[in-house]
């Protein structure tokens, strides 16, 4: 009896160990090549994290130097990083403490640097809940403007630095305690000027060093009018008044000189906001590109036409936000 053949074309056993040879080489190049990809899939992944980091700590420390319009308009891309500027209509806040170089003579620098850190910040809080850009701080002294880089009505933020400039003061009495006990005489005691009118505003410096701020002579007469408020008080110019006189108390309305200015200035002392004795209160707030709408209980048979002017400029501002 005759031993069977193998089919013509079926492999023997030396061809199957020789593909099963073969085949674990490749499943241990393959191996070798997931291990390499996760190795190095895994360290992309590290570095994106540590990417992400660095530019969070980035983000977090640039923060700190720009005010709240500024850096979102950074991130967002909407800042030219250019030197530029434009003629703008804005409301100028100008304040600093009173005399503060004879205060540092008093109180050790320690105690001092942590009072003014703790002013600095309540005011920069305040600014920044009421829509102000902040220009800078020089020494003691706070710059502040309403108008841009976002931009809203005249009327809208005149308002929003009147009532920030309240708010502060209020705020500074609270403070003014804290100071008494470190041994500053009288206490803290602010002096505050405000004036709106066309200035240039944007980028100025050099290709590799620019700074974002405002010049011009209405400028110049908002840091005139804090130099002879009295302590703890607001002084507003006629401009800004004509803008806000429906929701102000004003008293000892007067005129100064400045220089570089060819006719008399009218000033206003603030004492205190129409809205706070009517028991009133803003229907619109706005918070650098957000805005929240107060409840409006409008009765149009019997709303005079102060409120009425209230509610449609609240709304106008609402609507312009909303980009319609």
């Amino acid at each position: 009896m005759s031993t069977p053949r193998p089919e013509t074309g079926s492999p023997n056993l030396d061809t199957l160990v020789r593909e099963l040879a073969e085949l674990k080489e490749e499943l241990a190049d393959l191996k070798i090549l997931y291990e390499n990809t996760v190795d190095h899939s895994s360290r992309i992944e590290n570095e994106l994290e540590e990417k992400n980091r660095k530019i969070n700590e980035l983000l977090t420390a640039m923060k700190m130097y720009l005010s709240p319009q500024l850096y979102n308009s950074i991130v967002k891309g909407s800042f030219d990083a250019k030197l530029r500027y434009e003629r703008k209509k804005l409301t100028m806040f100008f304040s600093d403490i009173v005399e503060f170089t004879h205060t540092t003579d008093i109180i050790e620098p320690e105690t001092l640097s942590r009072l003014l850190n703790e002013y600095l910040t309540e005011m920069s809080r305040i600014a920044e809940a009421h829509g102000g850009t902040i220009d800078k701080y020089i020494g003691d002294a706070i710059v502040i403007f309403f108008g841009d880089p976002e931009y809203v009505d005249d009327v809208t933020h005149a308002s929003q630095c009147v009532r920030m400039a309240v708010e502060m003061l209020a705020t500074i009495r609270g403070l003014s305690g804290d100071w008494s006990d470190a041994g500053a005489p009288g206490g803290l005691s602010v002096r505050i000027g405000i004036n709106t009118g066309y200035c240039t505003v944007g980028n100025f410096g050099s290709e590799s060093r620019m700074d974002y701020t405002i010049i011009g002579g209405q400028v110049n007469i908002a840091s005139r009018i804090e130099k002879i408020a009295r302590p703890n008080s607001i002084y507003i110019s006629d401009a800004t008044y004509a803008l806000v006189r429906d929701i102000v108390r004003v008293e000892e309305s007067s005129h100064i000189r400045v220089k570089g200015i060819h006719y008399p200035v009218g000033v206003h002392r603030v004492v205190g906001l129409a809205e706070a004795t009517a028991g009133a209160t803003p229907y619109i707030a706005v918070r650098g590109g957000r805005f929240s709408l107060a409840p409006i209980d409008f009765d149009r048979d019997s709303a005079s036409d102060e409120e009425r002017r209230r509610v449609r400029d609240a709304l106008r501002a609402a609507m312009r936000l909303l980009g319609e």
